[in-house]
């Protein structure tokens, strides 16, 4: 829970580029990156960046089921077309009592619902690329320190904004939770499968972070994240940006809730900068 935010390509006319939304769970992590022209799609990296900071992506949770829904509102302005994407994430996470080389398995599963609209241009709705991961972490030699790796990937599926095909990602990082000090350090790498990507999808890499800081029930630290394609996939470009922002929580016992603010500050064949809106909404399950 994962980057769909529009992107438009600075190559040739205007192309808009069709937004993947990433997930990751509690570890969250899914999304977007597609190239969207009025009259044709093309695909980017199925994961979009920016879905896992605020989260305790590697943390040994409590035995039980997590919900987090997480929305995404973003918006470019290139070339004069108005470009806008909504992306609602249903992350479901069991942190399970087993353990695998002496460390906890957990497990994710994440459909999202995705919209993504251009003026002018299309209008687009519908259920993307479900994500799914099995993740396990380990204890570090420093207390609340953990370094964490996820298999995971998009199943293939057919749609209106989805793709019929999919991608696997190898997921690794550090998370450090204590002293009401919380870093994450968030790797992502992402390799498009199947029958359809060919010539159009590309790998891709995924670096997410945040460094909050936690006073009663508010806490509050910036975050941000970049991205890269690692290859042009016959597209004759790649695509690349880095954006910071801010975010704000609040605990309110069994939920809690947080909202971000990010903001591009560089891009490079997206056509403008970005500008983002997240919410995580994070609340336990039958948790021990």
């Amino acid at each position: 829970m994962q980057n769909k935010t529009v992107k438009v390509c600075a190559k040739g006319k205007s192309l808009a580029r069709k937004v993947c939304v990433a997930c990751s769970i509690l570890v969250a992590t899914l999304v977007l990156g597609n190239l969207v022209r009025v009259d044709k799609v093309q695909a980017g990296g199925m994961s979009a960046p920016g879905f896992t900071p605020g989260i305790p992506v590697y943390a040994d949770l409590p035995v039980g089921f997590y919900y987090v829904n997480q929305h995404l509102s973003a918006y470019r302005d290139p070339q004069n077309m108005d470009i806008r994407s909504n992306a609602n994430v249903f992350f479901m996470y069991y942190q399970s009592p087993w353990e695998l080389a002496g460390g906890p398995l957990s497990f994710v599963v994440a459909p999202t619902l995705f919209e993504v609209s251009s003026n002018p241009g299309p209008y687009r709705i519908g259920m993307y690329n479900t994500y799914f991961g099995a993740q396990i972490s380990w204890a570090t030699g420093i207390e609340g320190l953990r370094f964490g790796y996820r298999f995971s990937g998009y199943i293939p599926q057919d749609g209106e904004v989805a793709f019929d095909y999919g991608a696997i990602e190898n997921r690794f990082g550090l998370s450090y939770d204590h002293n009401g000090i919380s870093v994450l350090v968030n790797n992502i790498f992402g390799t498009p499968v199947g029958a359809g990507w060919a010539d159009h999808a590309p790998d891709y890499y995924i670096l997410d972070w945040h460094l909050l800081k936690s006073f009663g029930k508010w806490s509050v630290g910036p975050v941000g994240y970049a991205s890269s394609d690692l290859d042009s996939a016959g597209r004759g470009f790649k695509q690349s940006q880095v954006a910071v922002g801010g975010l704000v929580g609040y605990n309110f016992g069994p939920l809690t809730l947080q909202g971000k603010l990010t903001q591009d500050v560089y891009e490079e064949n997206y056509g403008a900068k970005e500008t983002a809106f997240w919410t995580n909404i994070i609340i336990p399950i039958g948790v021990k």
